[in-house]
């Protein structure tokens, strides 16, 4: 790694992504707990899919309006602490409480359990922004030259992973030991406490980044850049290349989200497995990710980063689509397939993203003479956050397909309706190729 950025300085700044247990948390189990599995005996439905729509919707409105207004906010910050780092230091605390605040609804009526959990959702979204953007903001910032920016991707790319497993193995063990309650298993009572102690390491990383990185003096000697308003921030998106960046980035999360939140149900209603199976899926899966960082970096410096995301995205599309043969009979095969996704998960999902609009905002820094780090990172925040609303916009109306179960009025997931889920996330993936392919080398 570049001698100017310590291996100290990229250690504090990977830890800052501990955000992602918190994503993980919501991808994985806000959609479960509020509408699990028909197999699932511990927990009810809360929400029709209809009304769980609702109140996704309403908060990523707000969500797609705060990401690329926070993101212009930092571009232009001038706090003490660093332009980016004061948004962090606002958002993390709040950030953790209203995930927290997730998973203890109003139960009094189904239109009370609407309404908080539409309220929460937009503040939780706000709060995310807050730290997320600004947070992915930080590579071109640190970075002089496009080998740091590779090496921050991949170190932030590492930690993601690690975190986002600890956020996917440990419930697992967790809620089966934590929802114990007088020799019997409460599910609510496990995720709660489970929510509550992923959250807490969640923040912790947050704060570590802030107080230890030193972004302030890292990013002293930055060339001097023009400040924007907001609508010339905008006029800069109308190059086709970032254009067609945005729109691979887009289709290939939205299918990624749905593969990634379907773990659960897939193991559940697919397999047929105890939901402690989860924790080996998840070693599968990112294990093979995080196995392939080291080379995906390597490659990733001899070879153009369009080149090796079309081998991984077609990975992605050959398991995913093995997926869809499996059954509680053959489910031994599952675990093969989830090692193909992982392969090539570790450029597409994790490294790329960042290190390809770091280079896209580095450009037009070094182009146009303008600071839109920020403003870009937000742009894509608002595309991933757009993608979870797809996500859980399909997952709702989808996974109760085929289901003449109704508890309460409300439908569970079935296999049927998961791998109808899984054959969106396929056609999401190979749009996704579609406009990575028409993109320019780098």
């Amino acid at each position: 790694m570049s001698s100017r950025l310590t291996k100290k300085s990229y250690i504090i700044y990977g830890l800052g992504v501990s955000y992602f247990m918190i994503d993980q948390i919501y991808n994985q189990w806000l959609s479960y707990y509020y509408l699990p599995p028909e197999t699932e005996k511990n927990l009810v439905p809360l929400l029709k899919p209809q009304y769980l729509v609702l109140a996704f919707i309403f908060a990523r409105i707000i969500d797609a309006i705060s990401d690329p207004v926070v993101g212009f906010l930092s571009d232009n910050s001038k706090s003490r602490f660093g332009k980016r780092s004061i948004f962090m230091l606002v958002g993390g605390l709040p950030l953790g409480i209203l995930t927290v605040m997730y998973f203890y609804p109003i139960k009094s009526s189904q239109m009370t359990t609407l309404i908080y959990l539409s309220v929460v959702g937009g503040l939780y979204f706000t709060a995310y922004t807050l730290v997320a953007a600004p947070y992915n903001a930080l590579i071109p910032d640190l970075a002089s030259n496009k080998e740091e920016r590779l090496n921050l991707s991949t170190m932030q790319s590492t930690f993601r992973l690690i975190f986002t497993g600890v956020a996917m193995v440990l419930p697992g063990i967790l809620i089966s030991k934590l929802g114990v309650v007088n020799g019997v298993l409460n599910t609510e009572v496990g995720i709660r406490k489970t929510v509550i102690l992923i959250t807490i390491l969640s923040v912790l990383g947050i704060y570590a980044c802030i107080f230890f990185l030193k972004e302030k003096q890292l990013t002293q000697n930055r060339p001097k850049t023009e400040s924007l308003g907001f609508m010339k921030s905008i006029s800069h998106l109308k190059d086709k290349e970032i254009i067609l960046y945005f729109l691979g980035y887009f289709f290939f999360f939205c299918g990624f989200n749905i593969l990634r939140g379907d773990l659960t149900y897939y193991l559940s209603a697919v397999m047929q497995k105890d939901i402690k199976y989860l924790t080996v899926i998840s070693v599968v899966l990112f294990g093979m990710a995080g196995l392939f960082f080291p080379i995906t970096n390597k490659f990733g410096k001899k070879y153009s980063y369009k080149k090796i995301l079309i081998v991984d995205m077609l990975l992605l599309i050959i398991g995913t689509f093995g997926l869809l043969f499996i059954n509680k009979n053959n489910s031994i095969f599952a675990y093969l397939l989830f090692v193909i996704c992982g392969t090539g998960l570790s450029g597409a999902a994790f490294i790329f993203p960042q290190a390809m609009l770091s280079e896209i905002s580095a450009k037009l820094s070094e182009t146009k003479k303008v600071s839109l780090e920020g403003f870009m990172f937000g742009i894509q925040g608002m595309f991933l956050k757009l993608a979870f609303l797809v996500q859980q916009v399909v997952q709702s109306t989808l996974l109760v397909v085929g289901n003449q179960n109704v508890q309460n009025g409300v439908k569970g997931a079935t296999e049927v309706g998961v791998k109808v889920t899984l054959v969106v996330a396929l056609a999401l993936f190979g749009v996704s190729l579609f406009f990575y392919n028409l993109k320019k080398e780098d």
